[in-house]
């Protein structure tokens, strides 16, 4: 059996006879049909519509024209001439309703009467589709119900419908949208290389382009039916007294609140589409989970969102800045964070120490943690005393003073339990109950006020964490966020600038946990304010810690809000702050914090170089993941070694995508790639052979590192200017099938990946044949475990 390359004549031929068909389906005028077109190449795509929309014009003019009977050069001739029979309208995001957007252009201009008769309904296809991955989980939601009702809509319309679709969300019709899948009428799919989406309201000044951003290719469209909505894009800090979440906690957070986080589920497209030729041009972002069919030259796991620092107790659990009678406040709370982390973050961006995906958030740096003694009288009382003494004092009808004492007592026996580690919901719900009795009973004027109040913002802070629906969750973080507000209102700025810079922390980090859920990009805007508000009492030579810690916190929001808005803009603002903290961090005194945030920084970079100047990016990124490693040892932090080691391997496959004119220096980068993502690995493997139960876990996908390693190995093989002998491909490529099938068996129930998987070994094995002859693909075949032999012999 000989195995020959798919030639590009094929595809232009398999998408012309696809659009002959769609053609054809549409020119027969047929009532209430409906057509899916299936296309990931976006220029492509609007290529197809507007000649559909142009061919469908000239055809209908004629057979209406010859159906009535009206010569050329009539007035009734030039009105349905005019008139068209397909249109194109761009989905509305503020309201996702084809059939409604429909109506409304069909009220506006009606088909034109001809004689006694009216000329046929036109046809509509909806484009723009693709841009729903940006927006909120309720409005894709909402898309899915308009579609579940479509049928029943149609016939009173009597017009047809084309809906044109990225492959992620052609797949998700079958579960999200059942009866619209029941009901359509034909499915057309092309052939292409995906397309990023462009980003989305940023306006471009020179120095702000896009130059790995492709300008929005949309068909043309009828000029008066156009209903176009805003299109908005789609993850964490934490700061020296703020809250703070580590990149793990929020991953899991999010999975229990039954979504997925902002920096997973709704990737980029350059996170989430796969390319089918990787050599017809760079890639400019690995392939994730969302990717159909990636290429073997695109990687499956980007570098992760930076991360955000969070004070830790002694005893490892995670502290929020709390405000303290007799001390400043100095504990804090995990909050967003950038990819590249020692903990797993939940964005979308290079990986840090053990996180990847889907996000990218900064880590705060961990602040000296502070917890205010309980009133010496009641430290030694159990819980059950202090119950039974409040209701002794409420029988006995005692002063308000004595029983906010008492209840805050309480309030502090619990936090403290929540506090060393044991952060039950049971815990967390005594704990909010007591203090809010507190503040029932606390008399107006008391200087309580504010550390009750801030201590209760936490408190729900980490009761949304520990909840299991989004209702509560969102409920939680809403309390939280109304009770550091309420906190600020209470304190002077000059009297009390260290407890307003704590509270106005804990709140950015509140409303950028907010964002996860809801309005992501109000949310972290709102997050971005309050820590530069912090930031305004704050001073670095006052608290230069927790001026840094905020600074990185203030860094990982501003780099979540650059997937949401105006990237170029944020991302150089999160640059900005991420240095900034790095002038208050001795790497001798603090080599974790400092190694942190170098994390943060390069995955900044990374992202940065997907928008503009790739290249000049792309080494930045690598000095600072670089100087990240000289303190995040294998010895000292491995699972933080081995993220990082993975974000440096995913930015030289990058910068080796960008220097294709010198193969030199192409393949040394692709050779120092497939060195840091074996280190990744070869700590990844340490790691499993520990038991420790105090071990973090990864923060990245260990089976798209494996995946993207074999991704270099295919790349130095097939590389036509790397001059390598017989020998030598075949090792990179037998190298790359390994790798591929450790993937593929990992990813087994992961479909999309697995999917991923499986087309990186068909390609391989492709590529053994050309490069090596029938031998190396017999070679190859021989390497195949034999239950994937019939799924992959058919392919080839």
């Amino acid at each position: 059996m000989f195995v020959t390359d798919t030639p590009s004549r094929r595809i232009l031929g398999l998408n012309q006879q696809t659009y002959q068909r769609l053609k054809l389906a549409l020119g027969l005028g047929l009532r209430r049909q409906i057509f899916v077109a299936v296309c990931d190449d976006l220029p492509l795509r609007d290529r197809l519509a507007a000649q559909l929309e142009a061919e469908l014009m000239q055809l209908s003019s004629a057979s209406q024209a010859e159906q009535y009977q009206l010569a050329e050069g009539t007035e009734t001739f030039t009105t349905l001439r005019r008139y068209p029979r397909l249109i194109s309208l761009h989905l509305s995001h503020s309201d996702p309703n084809p059939v409604a957007q429909m109506a409304r252009w069909l009220a506006q201009f009606p088909p034109p009467q001809i004689g006694n008769r009216r000329a046929p309904m036109p046809a509509f296809q909806l484009l723009g589709i693709e841009h729903l991955t940006r927006q909120p989980a309720a409005i894709q939601r909402l898309f899915f119900t308009h579609l579940q009702g479509i049928e029943r809509s149609l016939p009173m319309l009597e017009s047809s419908l084309l809906l044109w679709l990225p492959q992620p969300w052609f797949r998700a019709l079958p579960q999200s949208a059942p009866e619209f899948w029941r009901c359509r009428t034909g499915i057309f799919e092309f052939v292409g290389d995906p397309t990023p989406l462009p980003p989305e309201n940023v306006r471009e000044p020179s120095d702000h382009a896009l130059t790995s951003s492709k300008p929005s290719h949309k068909a043309p469209v009828h000029k008066a039916p156009v209903h176009k909505a805003p299109i908005v894009s789609r993850h964490k800090s934490v700061q020296p007294g703020t809250p703070v979440q580590s990149e793990t906690v929020s991953a899991q957070a999010a999975q229990s609140a039954g979504i997925q986080d902002d920096w997973t589920s709704l990737l980029d497209d350059l996170d989430r589409l796969d390319e089918l030729y990787p050599d017809d041009r760079p890639t400019a972002a690995p392939v994730t989970a969302q990717s159909k069919l990636p290429l073997p030259d695109r990687l499956v796991n980007p570098p992760k969102p930076p991360v955000s620092g969070s004070t830790i107790s002694q005893n490892g659990a995670s502290q929020r800045d709390r405000p303290a009678s007799t001390a400043n406040p100095a504990t804090t709370r995990q909050a967003p964070k950038p990819v590249f982390l020692v903990q797993p973050p939940p964005a979308n961006q290079p990986v840090d120490p053990a996180a990847e995906t889907a996000a990218h958030e900064p880590t705060e740096a961990p602040a000296l943690p502070f917890v205010p003694a309980a009133p010496p009288e009641t430290k030694d009382l159990s819980a059950a005393t202090l119950q039974q003494q409040i209701e002794q004092l409420h029988q006995q009808k005692a002063p308000p003073g004595l029983l906010a004492n008492a209840y805050r007592t309480l309030g502090n026996l619990y936090r403290d339990r929540v506090e060393q580690g044991d952060v039950s919901l049971q815990n967390l719900s005594i704990a909010i109950d007591a203090y809010e009795q507190t503040l029932q009973w606390m008399h107006g004027d008391s200087p309580l006020w504010v550390d009750v109040l801030n201590d209760v913002g936490n408190l729900y802070w980490m009761l949304a964490r520990s909840v299991s629906t989004l209702e509560q969750a969102l409920s939680a973080l809403h309390k939280a966020a109304q009770s550091y507000q309420t906190a600020i209102t209470k304190l002077n700025p000059q009297t009390q600038p260290h407890m307003l810079s704590m509270v106005q922390n804990n709140l950015g980090a509140a409303y950028a946990d907010l964002a996860r859920y809801d309005d992501p990009a109000g949310n972290l805007q709102r997050s971005v304010n309050s820590y530069q508000q912090a930031l305004r009492y704050r001073k670095a030579e006052e608290e230069p810690q927790r001026y840094a810690s905020t600074q990185n916190n203030l860094g990982t929001t501003y780099w979540n809000l650059a997937q949401h808005t105006q990237p170029v803009v944020h991302l150089k603002q999160a640059i900005g702050a991420y240095s900034e903290a790095l002038r208050y961090y001795n790497p001798e005194q603090e080599p974790l914090n400092y190694a942190m945030i170098q994390n943060n920084l390069g995955t900044a970079y990374w992202n940065l170089a997907q928008h503009e100047r790739p290249k000049d990016w792309l080494m930045l990124a690598l000095g600072a993941y670089r100087m990240a490693l000289r303190y995040r040892t294998q010895a000292v932090n491995p699972t933080a070694f081995a993220a990082t080691q993975n974000n440096l391997g995913t930015a030289y496959w990058h910068l080796a995508n960008h220097s294709k004119e010198d193969a030199n220096e192409r393949l040394g980068y692709l050779q120092q790639a497939i060195a840091a993502y074996e280190s990744a690995l070869s700590a990844a493997a340490s790691l499993a052979e520990q038991t420790t139960s105090s071990l973090q876990p990864l923060g990245f996908d260990l089976f798209a590192t494996h995946n993207n390693l074999g991704l270099a190995h295919h790349q130095v093989a097939t590389d036509p200017r790397i001059a390598l002998s017989t020998a030598e491909q075949s090792t990179h490529l037998e190298a790359a099938l390994n790798h591929h099938l450790q993937a593929l068996d990992g990813w087994q129930h992961k479909a999309e990946f697995r999917q991923t998987a499986l087309n990186c070994i068909l390609q391989t094995v492709r590529s053994f044949y050309s490069q090596c002859g029938i031998s190396g693909q017999n070679l190859a075949l021989s390497s195949i475990p034999g239950y994937l032999l019939p799924e992959i012999l058919p392919s080839l």
